[in-house]
């Protein structure tokens, strides 16, 4: 019985040690601008902790354990499985779907939001 008992923490403790960096992988970044298609369009500023102050983490880093959130091209643009946000369609750019999306359904519940056209977040310099 002291074997199981044993074996249990032991691997109570290897399930610790491998979540912990997880957990805590550190502050998010309060302002980002996502400017990974430039070439084509102006960068948009995207003000992270508003966002994070109001909506889950999951919301949008949808694919990710809490905590050990990745950036949106880690997956987009490569898997291709995920939307590519270099397309600039509204029903293929996974900005265009999420954030926009969010921003339409806010604004049908005259609730305040953010833009919704190309021009309010593509802004020339």
């Amino acid at each position: 019985m002291n074997r199981k008992i044993l074996v249990f923490a032991l691997a109570l403790f290897v399930t610790a040690a491998f979540s912990a960096p997880m957990v805590f992988a550190g502050n998010p970044p309060t302002q980002i601008v996502i400017n990974k298609v430039a070439k084509k369009k102006p960068g948009v500023p995207f003000d992270h902790a508003e966002h994070a102050s109001r909506l889950d983490c999951q919301t949008c880093h949808h694919a990710d354990v809490k905590g050990s959130e990745r950036d949106c091209f880690d997956c987009h643009g490569k898997d291709p499985k995920a939307n590519d946000p270099t397309v600039f369609n509204t029903k293929v750019n996974p900005f265009h779907i999420r954030c926009r999306g969010c921003h339409l359904e806010l604004k049908k519940e005259n609730k305040p939001t953010g833009p919704t056209k190309c021009g309010d977040c593509h802004k020339a310099k």
